[in-house]
């Protein structure tokens, strides 16, 4: 009945006139990361974040084991690192990170696919994990934690360059 052409047809018709709560017009990489699913879009993620580190003179690389996504080398230092990514609800405007388990990760980045401004990447230090998990519950899985805005509640930390900052990881 229909074809892909068809869907593509119809596709453009519907973003081109502002449809749509992720749209190309709006930020294309968040677009394209709202197509895929969460264990894609998080896979998709980790190797942007390596691959941003590695060309800024930080080794890095996605981690041979579950329990956290990313192995980089500062100083000669291991830091395990977990990336979470959340979409923006459409009907809450709320950003949902789930499986947070602080106890195998030194470092966590918080991606926010913001459907206007493309992602937002935030980081907590383990130093700072305590401060944010004493507002939230424990969950089989992890914390699970929703955010407002980009820069709403307990994310403490702003920029990817804390990586070289060693004070802020604890070891």
């Amino acid at each position: 009945m229909f074809s892909t052409l068809d869907l593509a047809a119809a596709k453009q018709s519907y973003f081109k006139t502002g449809h749509g709560h992720y749209s190309p017009q709006k930020s294309e990489v968040s677009f394209e990361l709202s197509q895929m699913t969460s264990k894609d879009r998080g896979e998709i993620l980790e190797v942007m974040i390596a691959d941003y580190f590695n060309r800024h003179g930080i080794e890095s690389q996605r981690s041979d084991t579950q329990d956290y996504d990313l192995d980089a080398f500062v100083g000669g230092r291991h830091i395990r690192i977990e990336v979470k990514s959340a979409m923006k609800a459409k009907v809450t405007n709320k950003y949902v990170f789930q499986g947070i388990k602080p106890e195998n990760f030194d470092m966590l980045f918080l991606v926010f696919v913001d459907p206007d401004n493309g992602p937002q990447v935030r980081t907590v230090s383990k130093r700072d994990v305590d401060e944010f998990t004493t507002r939230y519950t424990r969950l089989d899985q992890g914390y699970r934690m929703s955010f407002k805005d980009v820069d709403d509640g307990p994310v403490l930390t702003s920029q990817w360059d804390i990586m070289y900052n060693n004070e802020t990881v604890k070891q």
